[in-house]
């Protein structure tokens, strides 16, 4: 799953063209760091190919905040890592140079600002999970939270993840062993079926609540 591409998709097919071709643009290769916290100068990234993930880190973790889809936006002028996942193409801009083109594009400010809302309502999510919630109950609720892009079929939801079993734990702060066994419990328990790759039906989205709120643990 990509989390909310559409607001990013309608952010890249309105972005005026003179307003592009101000940006630079690179080709990177999968792994390579985009940026790094306090990092010089402060740019503007915009994804168009690949996958970028957005983490924090120490020396003994990391913590994954996001991955940006393209057409979405990003400022270096945080405390996070940018590292591409897939090859990639990226435009940027100095900050200061945006700010002046959204000066003299104000109807672009309405598409913008709710891909950089993502990010924080991510952000959010994830402190109340690491805080309140087990393993399962973050599992369960990012699934649940992925069913409101998902379409009705006769058994239930379905769902298209093209997150593996590793990046779904690195957006969860699990492990990857702790995911696969989940969704393997999931799926022999009849709360989802995956008929194929990428693919996931939730079955039974009451008992994932139930799991949301803690109750995984209890059925084990």
């Amino acid at each position: 799953m990509s989390p909310n591409p559409s607001a990013a998709h309608r952010l890249a097919a309105a972005m005026p063209e003179p307003l592009l071709a101000r940006f630079a643009r690179q080709r990177l290769p999968a792994g390579f760091l985009v940026s790094a916290p306090r990092a010089k100068p402060d740019r503007i990234l915009m994804l168009r190919e690949g996958r970028i993930r957005v983490f924090v880190a120490n020396e003994d973790k990391e913590l994954t905040l996001a991955y940006l889809v393209p057409g979405e936006l990003f400022s270096t002028h945080t405390g996070a890592y940018l590292r591409c996942e897939r090859e990639c193409e990226l435009l940027s801009m100095p900050t200061a140079e945006f700010a002046r083109s959204m000066g003299n594009e104000p109807g672009m400010l309405g598409l913008i600002m709710p891909v950089l809302g993502r990010i924080l309502d991510h952000s959010i999510a994830l402190i109340e999970d690491l805080a309140f919630r087990d393993v399962a109950g973050r599992l369960a609720r990012f699934l649940l939270v992925a069913a409101r892009q998902g379409s009705r079929v006769p058994q239930g939801v379905q769902v298209t993840l093209d997150l593996s079993a590793g990046e779904i734990a690195q957006l969860l702060g699990a492990t990857r062993q702790t995911v696969s066994s989940l969704l393997k419990r999931m799926e022999r328990e009849g709360l989802i079926s995956r008929p194929a790759r990428h693919q996931l039906v939730i079955l039974q989205p009451e008992v994932l609540r139930r799991w949301q709120e803690g109750e995984a643990a209890e059925a084990a």
